[in-house]
């Protein structure tokens, strides 16, 4: 049964790699897991030296904004799971125990739709490298079939990572080539926190706590307030 599920997955990523021309990429593992598992969204982050988890793809615009509280709050399932290299499963967050374990992260995610969140690590060996995160706008839990399918779907975002870094030019199943779709979307981050960095004088993890608070202040995501850094709207002075 496991084979035939595992099977049933990656079929389905190669039907919409030849569907688009051949070509597969970590977007694709979001957009057929989102569908296959009747998600609201589902997003992949890896982890990162910088922000710590960097996600690189998401189905849509509600699993960015998740993504984006993650990295902007500090704190939220996905990081859990990436940080200790274990499912985090949250059914309900609207919950009192969901609200006190992540007391910023889970009323954002509420007031951005999302009533359940599953994350699970994408585990090389006993480490964890990056998270696949699903969240649905009801809350519930996964079905034993739901679940199976979603730690093949982490599988399938491990390998095609593992990929990308071994061989660019190679190929996983009947996938020709490999290309990362959303990265680009957070590069703007890493520029932002180096133009505070200069700034303000400081080193690159300072800078970045200092990004991280001015878009939590000014309740906006981190995306948001790193674009108007970049584009020279926002200045941060020396402390």
């Amino acid at each position: 049964m496991d084979r035939q599920r595992s099977a049933a997955v990656w079929a389905a990523i190669n039907d919409h790699a030849r569907a688009e021309g051949g070509q597969v990429s970590i977007d694709a593992v979001c957009l057929i897991g989102a569908r296959t598992l009747r998600a609201q969204g589902v997003g992949v982050a890896l982890r990162g030296r910088l922000m710590g988890y960097e996600p690189v793809c998401a189905s849509g615009p509600n699993a960015y904004r998740l993504m984006d509280l993650h990295v902007t709050l500090g704190e939220g399932p996905g990081r859990d799971a990436l940080g200790q290299d274990r499912p985090v499963l949250v059914g309900d967050l609207s919950e009192d125990d969901t609200r006190r374990r992540w007391p910023m992260f889970a009323p954002a995610a509420v007031r951005a739709g999302a009533r359940a969140i599953f994350a699970f690590p994408l585990l090389l060996g006993a480490i964890s490298v990056g998270v696949l995160e699903i969240s649905r706008a009801e809350e519930g839990w996964l079905t034993p079939h739901q679940a199976a399918d979603a730690l093949v779907f982490a599988d399938a975002a491990l390998l095609v990572q593992v990929q990308q870094l071994a061989s660019p030019d190679g190929a996983v199943g009947e996938v020709k080539e490999l290309r990362w779709g959303s990265a680009e979307r957070w590069a703007q981050v890493h520029q932002a926190t180096g133009m505070v960095a200069v700034q303000s004088g400081t080193d690159l993890s300072a800078a970045f706590v200092r990004l991280r608070a001015r878009a939590f202040a000014d309740e906006r995501s981190l995306l948001e307030v790193a674009r108007d850094v970049v584009a020279r709207r926002l200045r941060f002075e020396p402390d």
